[in-house]
């Protein structure tokens, strides 16, 4: 196949994660993998450069456990620490019952290895409150928000006059902590009630029910304090020393998948967040280490989306359960589809310079005859897209730009199967997207376990001895 190379290009630097489709590439996977393998030279450092808690980053042991990495770092099961830079936005409830899972997990105390900066804005429950009832308010023209309430948190983030928690404000006094958490309640109860006054749903009545309730705010508070007893923060300075003394232990994990980035993606069917190696770009130039940031992005062997929006390639025939992403109340089940070299071409451009692809799931198309590849998208005029650039503009120009996307479709062109890994067609496959998208092939995922991705061993050995 097109080679490993890019992981030889500076073997003892960082490395950034990224998924370069709509999300659930396999991220998680990667980034534990990558764990196990540089932690034979010192414990590695997880950071976490975007998004928020609805990540799902899953990770299978050699035993079979399974968890779900919502905002620690995916290597934590590999003896990783977890930095949440201040690109981060923490959900400090959600955040404490996963560390009651990792410790469920066989992890001693999970708290001790994450440190978070106090700069990261906090999700409160008002926020995920709002965020659902704007989404029931749209009706049958949702987003598809995960419910969770990351995109009201990221807005007032971003508003210089809107009220803002930050992590830091989480070990100040509870008074002062009280009224802000009343202040952003109010606010939140407020909009959420004139969304539901122009569009009443019958869902939206319980969630404004609890929005209002007099004694949430002090309950949060409480619940914010205890937790912050025991959470480690500081402003950056554990990355910044981690990247001056072991940068090749620095492994920084990005959420979501490029094609959602809120700028460049298919609006409105975006996270709120930049989804780029820009946020890991400018952690390390803040402390540049020895050797440059490496960049991989992540792909699986067949495309994935969860939620609306556009998907020329989707194929609703092709039969590959999810067994990890169930089907939710806010997004649905997983839509499936084919390899759309169209999109994974806009996802690279959005991503910045990738240095190497991991390709996962290859396991999952294991025997069959013949698969498929979207090589292009026919617009309704039947205009053939080789490329399409990203989605900028104003919001009304993006909607439309989306609309007539969404009516393409794929031109394909058919390959053999193959039945298993280092296949003749296996091969050819990788080589063919390598070239066609002018990156070379990392590493490839052929399972869900670390063990079962292939061309980090050899290409680490190769660095080690400089050959």
């Amino acid at each position: 196949m097109a080679g490993d190379l890019a992981l030889g290009t500076c073997p003892e630097g960082p490395v950034a994660v990224l998924g370069c489709g709509f999300g659930d590439e396999g991220k998680g996977a990667v980034v534990d993998a990558l764990a196990r393998r540089r932690g034979r030279t010192g414990r590695p450092l997880v950071v976490r450069f975007n998004g928020g808690p609805q990540a799902a980053h899953h990770v299978v042991t050699a035993d079979g456990r399974v968890h779900c990495f919502a905002q620690f770092g995916a290597g934590a099961l590999a003896g990783g620490r977890t930095c949440l830079s201040r690109f981060m936005l923490v959900e400090p409830l959600a955040l404490a019952r996963e560390a009651d899972v990792l410790r469920a997990a066989g992890l001693a105390d999970p708290w001790a290895d994450l440190v978070v900066d106090r700069r990261c804005a906090v999700v409160t429950p008002f926020h995920r409150l709002l965020g659902r009832v704007e989404e029931l308010s749209r009706g049958t023209a949702r987003h598809g928000s995960c419910g969770l309430g990351v995109g009201p948190a990221w807005r007032d983030a971003h508003n210089p006059h809107a009220p803002c928690l930050r992590v830091g404000a989480l070990t100040g006094d509870r008074p002062g902590l009280v009224r802000l958490l009343r202040q952003i309640q109010l606010l939140k109860l407020d909009r959420a009630e004139q969304l539901a006054e122009v569009a009443p749903a019958p869902a939206i009545a319980p969630l404004l029910a609890e929005l209002a309730r007099p004694e949430l705010a002090e309950d949060v508070a409480d619940a914010y304090l205890a937790i912050a007893a025991r959470l480690g923060v500081d402003e950056g300075e554990q990355l910044r020393a981690a990247l001056a003394d072991s940068p090749g232990a620095v492994i920084f994990e990005g959420a979501h998948g490029a094609l959602l980035d809120a700028d460049r993606g298919f609006f409105p069917f975006v996270t709120p967040s930049p989804v780029s190696f820009a946020q890991a770009e400018t952690l390390c130039a803040e402390a540049p280490p020895a050797a440059p940031l490496r960049r991989l992005g992540v792909l699986r062997a067949y495309a994935t989306r969860h939620g609306p929006g556009p998907f020329v390639a989707e194929d609703p025939g092709l039969d590959l359960p999810e067994p990890h992403n169930r089907p939710g109340p806010w997004q649905g089940p997983m839509r499936v589809g084919w390899f759309d070299l169209v999109a994974a071409r806009l996802g690279l451009t959005i991503a910045g310079r990738v240095d190497g692809l991991v390709v996962t799931h290859l396991d999952r198309l294991a025997g069959r005859e013949q698969i498929s590849v979207c090589e292009g998208w026919l617009g309704p005029d039947g205009a053939f897209m080789r490329d399409v650039a990203p989605v900028t503009g104003s919001l009304a120009d993006r909607t439309e730009v989306t609309r007539r996307l969404a009516e393409a479709r794929p031109a394909w062109r058919r390959l053999a199967g193959w039945t298993g890994p280092q296949t003749r067609e296996s091969e050819a496959f990788l080589e063919f997207i390598a070239v066609e998208l002018g990156v070379p092939i990392a590493a490839t995922a052929w399972g869900p376990r670390a063990s079962d991705q292939r061309g980090w061993s050899a290409t680490e050995d190769r660095d080690a001895t400089g050959k």
